[in-house]
Order: structure tokens, then C-alpha cells, then sequence
């Protein structure tokens, strides 16, 4: 029996360090399709979160070309493209410095910063504020850095959601509207406390977000997931999520390993997930799509667990829909290669 474990061992060291090694350096692309019959447009959206300042090879252009060849109609990003812990060190030696009051500079955002400026030239990019963010808007002393990322990020085509709403919406050839909403919601830090687990009331969130209009198919980004239930209760269609960077390393029919407080084998750690809710006294079923992330910080490692960029469609319930609007799409395809 000890001579087999050794042997498995033996086995499973030398797969557990190549994916260390490897998934540290590649990210792959989830698809998701969900259907509506608030929906009646399809749209087409890219997520990410987790980026933590990582850049992929050659400056992320092959990150950049992917996420332009899914041709979204909108780039969602759930928060922490930074790494806060770079920020304190970097505050600490500017004012230890020969000039305490120099404005501070860009390189601890450097790699987010190049990205999102990238992004944004593809389609509209909306963020949220992760944990990472929101302590530079917490901690008195960073003032000076949020103020900073919030304008480099928004001279760079970035919009801040900051609890509101945007309405997703485009017109179609027919001019009927998708029916999309886009709400993001950021959480205080008091949520994000290490091992305990704030409770958030119905009435809480409904006073950071407003009530939602249960007509419409809403997309709500947050980035912390553990509240699932509670966003599904409030009313969310669709709920994108990260902060948990699949769990660190993924086992088959487990899951993640490592939650965020921290805690072993976490309920959500990364994949789609449905919960049912009483709203308005009827039974409403809500998704999440809970991204791997893209980067990792204090812990580097991702075993059996690469970067992720989620694509998700969403679709009318109609598909007769969806085929008039393909076929439209190939007619004009047609009289655009014959000259007309």
C-alpha cells in the first residue's frame, strides 16, 4: 500500500507543478447561452475580472485579439484589475521619498491601464470595483491613488458603474430593443471582512441599487458572489461574478479549493450556477456566471485552473428570432459582395 501511494505521488507531483507552470500562463474562453423572454435582442458579452495588474505574453496582445474576435457588443470587467498591496508599498515609498507631495504615477496600474485602453477601442467597457479598488477609496491616505484610477481609467473609455444602471439596449433593423439592463452594484469593504461573513439584507442592497424592474432582463455585475441568493432575490436575471479566482486550484467534480475568507471547497468558486427565488410572490430563477479570473496576487497559483475569459449570449426565447436576424445578416453579407 505505501509503495502504490509513493508510486501515485510520484505521479501526480511532476502534473501538479507542469500545471502550475503552465496555467499560470494561459487563459481559455468559457461560452454561455442563456435565454429570455425579456430578451429581444440578442447581445453578446465579454467578462472578465481578477486581472490583478498580470500581463500575458507579448504585452496580453493575444488576450486583446481573442476578446476582439468574439465580437462582443459590450466588455464587462467585475472589479480588481489592481493589486492593492502594490499600491501601499508604492505609497509608502513616495513619501519616504525626496517629494512626499509628487503626484502619484501609473506604474502600479500600468498593465490594467494598457489593457483597458485597448479594450475600449472595441466596444463600450464597463467596470464595477472590486475589493482591490474600493480600498483606495477606504483607506484616507490613498485618496490620492483612487483619484488617480479613477481618472486614467476614465480617460482611457472606461466607464464606472458605482451602483448605477445603464440600459444594454441597441436597436434592431425592425427597431425593437434587446431588452438588457446593466446594473452593477458595489459593495462596502465591511463585505469583504476575512473570516466572517457580513450578512446582506434585502433592504441594504435595495438602498445601494434601487429596486429592480422586473420587466426587463437584468444583468447585474457584482464582484464578490457569496450573496448569489440575496441578488437573485432582489431580482437579477443574470448575475456576473469573480473575486474567487476559481478556487486556486480546481479538482474534477470538486471545484475550487480555496474560498476568499478563507475556507476550504467554497459553495461558488467558478462556472454557472441557478438559484430560485420568491419575488413578487412568483418563482423566479436567477443564473450566475462566477469567472476564474484572469491574474492572481499574495498566492500565485492556478493548478488545473487557467485564466478565464467568459463569453455570454444572450438570446431571445423565440429562436425564429434569432434565425430572421442571422438570415437578414447573411442577405446583407450577399448584396454587400456583389456591389449593391
Amino acid at each position: 500500500m505505501a509503495a502504490l501511494i509513493i508510486k501515485l505521488f510520484a505521479v501526480l507531483i511532476p502534473v501538479v507543478a507542469a500545471s502550475l507552470i503552465i496555467d499560470n500562463l494561459r487563459f481559455v474562453v468559457r461560452k454561455y447561452r442563456l435565454r429570455s423572454d425579456k430578451i429581444m435582442y440578442p447581445v453578446k458579452i465579454v467578462f472578465i475580472a481578477d486581472l490583478h495588474e498580470k500581463a500575458y505574453r507579448n504585452d496580453s496582445e493575444k488576450l486583446v485579439e481573442k476578446i476582439r474576435q468574439c465580437a462582443p457588443d459590450a466588455i464587462l470587467v467585475g472589479g480588481d484589475l489592481i493589486v492593492s498591496g502594490k499600491v501601499f508599498k508604492d505609497d509608502e515609498k513616495r513619501k519616504n521619498g525626496p517629494d512626499p507631495e509628487k503626484e502619484p504615477d501609473t506604474e502600479w496600474m500600468k498593465n490594467s491601464l494598457s489593457l483597458m485602453r485597448r479594450l475600449t477601442q472595441i466596444c463600450p467597457v464597463w467596470f464595477v470595483q472590486g475589493n482591490h479598488e474600493l480600498r483606495l477609496e477606504y483607506y484616507e491616505e490613498l485618496g490620492d491613488y483612487n483619484k488617480k484610477f479613477i481618472d486614467e481609467m476614465t480617460a482611457a473609455g472606461v466607464r464606472f458603474l458605482h451602483n448605477g444602471a445603464v440600459d444594454l439596449t441597441k436597436e434592431s433593423r425592425t427597431g425593437e430593443k434587446s431588452g438588457v439592463v446593466l446594473q452593477g452594484l458595489e459593495l462596502p469593504m465591511k463585505f469583504y471582512e476575512k473570516f466572517r461573513r457580513t450578512p446582506l439584507s434585502g433592504e441594504e442592497l435595495t438602498a445601494l441599487i434601487g429596486e429592480a424592474d422586473r420587466s426587463v432582463y437584468t444583468v447585474l455585475l457584482s464582484h464578490i458572489p457569496v450573496y448569489f441568493p440575496q441578488y437573485a432575490k432582489w431580482g437579477s436575471d443574470l448575475c456576473l461574478c469573480g473575486h474567487v479566482h476559481g478556487g486556486l486550484m480546481r479538482l474534477p467534480f470538486i471545484g475550487g479549493v480555496m474560498g476568499t475568507r478563507p475556507s476550504l471547497f467554497p459553495k461558488y468558486s467558478g462556472g454557472q450556477y441557478f438559484c430560485k427565488a420568491v419575488t413578487d410572490r412568483k418563482e423566479h430563477l436567477s443564473s450566475m456566471v462566477l469567472t476564474c479570473g484572469l491574474g492572481m496576487h499574495t498566492l500565485p497559483i492556478r493548478i488545473f485552473n487557467p485564466g478565464e475569459v467568459s463569453v455570454v449570449e444572450l438570446l431571445p426565447a423565440r429562436q425564429s428570432i434569432c434565425r430572421d436576424l442571422k438570415q437578414e445578416e447573411q442577405d446583407g453579407n450577399k448584396q454587400d459582395s456583389s456591389g449593391h
